[in-house]
């Protein structure tokens, strides 16, 4: 198991797209590892090639020295390879550096991040000229895991040459409305069976938006469900009290024999990571965590969410969503809180991934609505995969750079 995490085997596949990239045309072209003076015209490039990209000069410098250069899983790693021409830098191709647990051992993963090509690069090195820098990310980050985590289908197929697999479940996300409607919907299926079999007829469709309009009128909500002897918390990173413990404790249940849900791919979400991931994060202030403990003050879940107000519409993401083993009301109890805080924050949405496969059953009870993405989110080296990784694989927004 090691050995296959240490050294990636070269596929076919893989010498094939070696070999295509040695012969590309425009032998000028040259790709480096990025240096700290490279950040303005890699700013420059992505804010082009991007029509989404929202940042301003400053906001993507401060960005960039969080992801990269104050990553501390890096090391002495590069931080990414950029594709150039002389003094011009056409090809960007960044690496964020993650602890990983691939079943009972932690290394570090790779994710290819901001990957960006210029139409002049492909007018001067031919359609392939992309694959130089998957090329040099592959050979760059040594024995750790390489993947994607926020791919389109071009990215998906390059990626694919170089011996990685797509989760195909990461394909479709979960959204529900910030609604009051919607989070009588959500806490109401979160209590009963009977509830949610009566709200998906005629009657619930009716019913909600009556309800919703006299909750509103009366300007109070639903009481979120949670469950006995328990309680649940809202705080910021900053004062999140050691939730690494939490994950930990998840990861050694889940690891022992006969559990029920075993995992074989997961983020090591220790302390130094959640102190990295949103304690140091340049938009800490759009990031509220969730905990629910129980009667001895010991965190059984717990989710970070993240505000995003720089799109068309205000999304609240829950990322990093955890419970222990089995505890399926303490999940419910986490979205339909997050649901609640989108509501009294007036965003328009929440959206997730399901984090697992085999936890998409309780989107549907709450009345969260299946998305498809255009590509799926997760993509990674087949070495890292368990067998049967549909429903091995835990995977949240938090992870997607």
């Amino acid at each position: 198991m090691k050995e296959s995490l240490q050294h990636l085997e070269m596929s076919p596949d893989t010498a094939e797209s070696h070999l295509a990239a040695a012969d590309l045309p425009g032998a000028s072209l040259v790709v480096r590892e990025v240096e700290a003076g490279d950040v303005d015209a890699i700013y420059a490039l992505l804010s082009a090639s991007f029509s989404a990209f929202s940042f301003s000069r400053q906001e993507w410098f401060v960005r960039w020295r969080w992801q990269y250069g104050e990553n501390p899983y890096r090391g002495d790693r590069p931080a990414g390879w950029v594709l150039t021409d002389g003094d011009h830098i056409l090809g960007h191709l960044g690496a964020v550096y993650v602890p990983i647990m691939v079943r009972d051992e932690s290394v570090i993963g790779a994710i290819g991040a901001d990957y960006a090509v210029a139409d002049e690069a492909i007018a001067h090195g031919g359609m392939l000229a992309g694959l130089d820098l998957a090329q040099a990310f592959f050979a760059g980050v040594g024995d750790c895991i390489p993947m994607a985590t926020t791919a389109n289908e071009k990215t998906g197929a390059i990626f694919a040459r170089f011996g990685c697999r797509p989760v195909p479940w990461t394909r479709e996300f979960w959204r529900a409305s910030a609604t009051v409607s919607q989070l009588l919907r959500s806490c109401g299926g979160a209590q009963s069976r009977l509830l949610r079999w009566a709200m998906s007829g005629i009657v619930g469709g009716v019913a909600f938006p009556l309800l919703g309009a006299c909750y509103r009128g009366l300007r109070c909500c639903p009481a979120i469900p949670i469950p006995a002897g328990c309680r649940l918390e809202t705080t910021v990173p900053q004062l999140a009290r050691n939730l690494g413990r939490l994950y930990e404790r998840v990861a050694a249940m889940e690891q022992r024999e006969g559990s029920p849900q075993p995992i074989g791919w997961r983020v090591a979400a220790t302390q130094t990571y959640l102190h990295w991931r949103y304690v140091q994060h340049p938009e800490r202030d759009k990031v509220r965590v969730l905990v629910v403990r129980d009667a001895e003050g010991e965190a059984i879940g717990s989710a970070f969410l993240f505000c995003d107000d720089n799109s068309a519409h205000r999304v609240v993401y829950v990322e990093e969503l955890v419970t222990l083993p089995d505890r399926l009301d303490v999940v419910r109890t986490l979205l339909c809180s997050a649901l609640k805080m989108a509501c009294d924050h007036g965003a328009d949405y929440v959206v997730t991934m399901s984090g697992r496969r085999s936890v998409r059953h309780v989107y549907w009870e709450l009345g969260f609505e299946s998305r498809a993405r255009s590509a799926p989110a997760a993509i990674i080296h087949t070495s890292a995969l368990p067998e049967s990784f549909d429903d091995q694989v835990d995977f949240w927004h938090g992870i997607m750079f």
